[in-house]
């Protein structure tokens, strides 16, 4: 079979791969990571937790445990949850790694930043009881659902006091906010840190 059976099916997906190719190629550049076949929302993930933490991100974006170093050395791994805007199909294991305090998650919905929460792993139990959270060994992973993220996000102020830091997208502008974040964390945004604080989360 030499012809094509719907050549302007074809001219369509040919086009709509195209415009994807130059807009991934702009968001690589923008991230200032090579052309490659790495998924970018990993790279866009990490590249957005340190624009929030401060710190420096990892020499090989690709190695196991940690993604970023912060100020004071300590080591945060960052991941991404991706969903579509409405029910959530896929969850998200928050785990306990060595050596590494802290675990940021960016979420995704729609293909938008709803949220950023940076858990302090040696508080699991603690943020897990919170949550009503009832699956095996909550002091060493956090099963991250749609209910779990609509919980902190609509009760940020807990688990503030919990030792997390949140930053949840704000509707009507191009940023997240940080929602009530302790001013003693680093890199802070400019609404709401104090430059005298010390770093370290």
């Amino acid at each position: 079979m030499t012809g094509i059976a719907d050549p302007e099916r074809m001219t369509t997906l040919l086009g709509a791969l195209e415009e994807y190719r130059t807009a991934r190629s702009t968001l690589l550049e923008s991230l200032g990571l090579p052309q490659s076949n790495r998924d970018p929302l990993a790279g866009f993930s990490e590249a957005l937790v340190q624009t929030l933490l401060g710190g420096t991100l990892a020499a090989n974006p690709v190695q196991a445990d940690y993604d970023l170093i912060l100020p004071d050395g300590a080591k945060v791994q960052v991941r991404y949850l991706a969903n579509g805007a409405g029910p959530w199909v896929n969850e998200h294991r928050v785990y306990v790694i060595d050596d590494v305090p802290y675990y940021a998650l960016v979420i995704f919905e729609a293909f938008r930043v709803a949220g950023v929460l940076v858990f302090p792993t040696a508080r699991l139990a603690v943020i897990g009881a919170a949550l009503g959270k009832k699956h095996p060994r909550t002091d060493e992973q956090l099963q991250l659902t749609r209910r779990t993220w609509q919980t902190i996000r609509d009760d940020t102020a807990q688990f503030h006091g919990l030792g997390m830091r949140i930053w949840l997208r704000d509707p009507s502008q191009r940023l997240l906010v940080g929602t009530g974040n302790p001013a003693s964390t680093p890199a802070a945004t400019d609404a709401d840190r104090d430059p005298t604080a010390p770093s370290g989360i």
